[in-house]
């Protein structure tokens, strides 16, 4: 579909109660940005029916009521939601304080040994990023950030280990998260946060948001559990 903006939009059903909407075009930060858009619209003027959604990088999952409304009904939405583009506010700065290496990093030297770098230069580029938030993913409202310069992309385990435990920092990728809660995981651990950064008491649980930027502080002599 042809929006009049610098992408194309293909929707699709996605099973008996979804749609998958995705968001081509040559530009990343164009195809994610306009992404982001049509999912704050989704949410704030949800059409009939709508359950829920999750925006990510360039794609967009709409689950629905079939009993309301139908797969034509949401790509319709969608569509006119491509039209009217709700820009992202200015995005917020958050540090967050990480403790690289040892126990909670456990795959920094590996990392540093694929990059061809010291552990240092791993961390000295991890904190020196600032991060971008482009989506909120799972579990417990993993941040999915991207930002970093490295030679090339951090490969991720080749066996998942069944427990991370929270406020770990992975990389795989170009990219970066922060586990906010127990949970298998295959992308390589460099370090760990103290920081509870997930709250059910908080509305909303994660106090950042699409479009806001992390920077990692690194911290000595932190003896979590």
């Amino acid at each position: 579909m042809r929006t009049g903006l610098p992408v194309r939009l293909e929707c699709r059903e996605y099973g008996d109660a979804a749609v998958l909407v995705d968001v081509l075009g040559e530009n990343y930060e164009e195809r994610w940005s306009v992404t982001q858009s049509i999912g704050r619209s989704l949410r704030r003027d949800s059409p009939p029916g709508v359950l829920d959604l999750v925006a990510s990088y360039q794609n967009i999952v709409v689950l629905f009521d079939p009993l309301v409304t139908d797969a034509d009904a949401i790509a319709a939405a969608v569509r006119r939601f491509a039209h009217q583009p709700r820009p992202l506010r200015a995005g917020k700065v958050h540090e967050i304080s990480v403790v690289y290496g040892g126990d909670h990093g456990p795959d920094l030297d590996a990392v540093a040994a694929e990059l061809g770098l010291e552990s240092r230069d791993v961390v000295d580029l991890h904190a020196s990023t600032e991060w971008m938030v482009r989506f909120i993913g799972s579990p417990a409202g993993a941040p999915m950030l991207d930002g970093w310069s490295v030679p090339a992309g951090v490969s991720r385990l080749s066996q998942p280990r069944g427990r991370v435990e929270p406020g770990s920092v992975g990389v795989s990728g170009l990219q970066s998260t922060i586990y906010n809660a127990p949970s298998p995981g295959g992308w390589r651990l460099i370090g760990r946060t103290p920081q509870l950064l997930f709250d059910m008491d908080r509305v909303p649980p994660v106090s950042y948001r699409p479009g806001d930027r992390i920077r990692f502080i690194p911290v000595e002599g932190w003896h979590g559990n």
